[in-house]
């Protein structure tokens, strides 16, 4: 799973340059899927179904601008100077799967409203935060609750119709790991963590603190902030280990914000 990781972080590396004045988000998503296909590896998103009569995801990424907060579907629109872009990516390598997502700023900081970045930068701190407090023993709904406390103290919007995972074989896997306490979850689908979890964490924020209603587009996929608010994801896939945590989509050492600074 750390090789499948290290395919991930070098598609969404290159995904990130893409993100130009200009480009198309599907040329986004080609940067990426050639070097998903640099590792004969598989991109798990293509062709991926959410329901069985829905329609297949058409690319390899989901690349979402400002508003759309997950599963964009990348085609010509054209990016533009201060928009947020967030790229998710997953692949399976040797049967082994991971899944990370990064969101970037078009133009880079000095072309990107401060407060778009402030959003962006306490995204990345809590998922940092979140991965810190991973340890055998600890209850997911006490990261739950950190994160969306994080989130809400700072004034922001946290998403909560779409959530983190496990994975292993396959890129969606029991259990949800939700980035708030939801109602009946401590009673129903709180889960212990231990040695050997592999999970996708992806804490998504909004912009502003009311509450985030979300909707999908006519595409089938994009799923959009309903008030058209910016968003931005972050996400990483880790592994809990007897010490604490390993993170498998990036390297071990630099921490969260350092991993993500190739994105601006």
């Amino acid at each position: 799973m750390h090789s499948a990781g290290q395919v991930v972080r070098a598609a969404l590396r290159a995904a990130a340059r893409a993100c130009v004045p200009g480009a198309s988000t599907a040329s986004v998503d080609a940067a990426a899927a050639g070097v998903i296909a640099a590792f004969r590896a598989e991109p798990l998103f293509l062709n991926h179904r959410m329901h069985s009569e829905g329609p297949s995801f058409p690319a390899s990424t989901c690349v979402s601008v400002d508003d759309e907060i997950v599963h964009g579907v990348p085609g010509p629109r054209r990016l533009r100077d201060g928009e947020l872009v967030s790229i998710d990516c997953g692949v399976r390598l040797r049967g082994w799967c991971a899944d990370s997502a990064v969101t970037v700023p078009v133009g880079g900081a000095s072309m990107t409203e401060p407060a778009r970045l402030r959003m962006l930068e306490h995204a990345e701190r809590l998922l940092e935060q979140a991965i810190e407090s991973i340890a055998p023993g600890i209850a997911w709904s006490q990261i739950a609750e950190r994160l969306e406390r994080g989130a809400r103290s700072r004034g922001y919007g946290i998403v909560t119709d779409y959530m983190g995972h496990g994975i292993g074989r396959d890129l969606h896997e029991a259990p949800q790991a939700p980035n708030a306490v939801l109602p009946g979850f401590r009673e129903h689908d709180d889960f212990t963590l231990r040695p050997g979890m592999t999970l996708a964490i992806e804490p998504m924020l909004v912009l502003g603190g009311e509450p985030v209603r979300t909707r999908t587009l006519e595409d089938g996929w994009t799923v959009v902030v309903a008030d058209g608010r910016p968003a931005c994801h972050v996400e990483h896939t880790v592994a809990v280990t007897h010490s604490g945590v390993r993170v498998l989509t990036g390297p071990l050492r630099p921490t969260l914000r350092e991993e993500c600074a190739f994105a601006r």
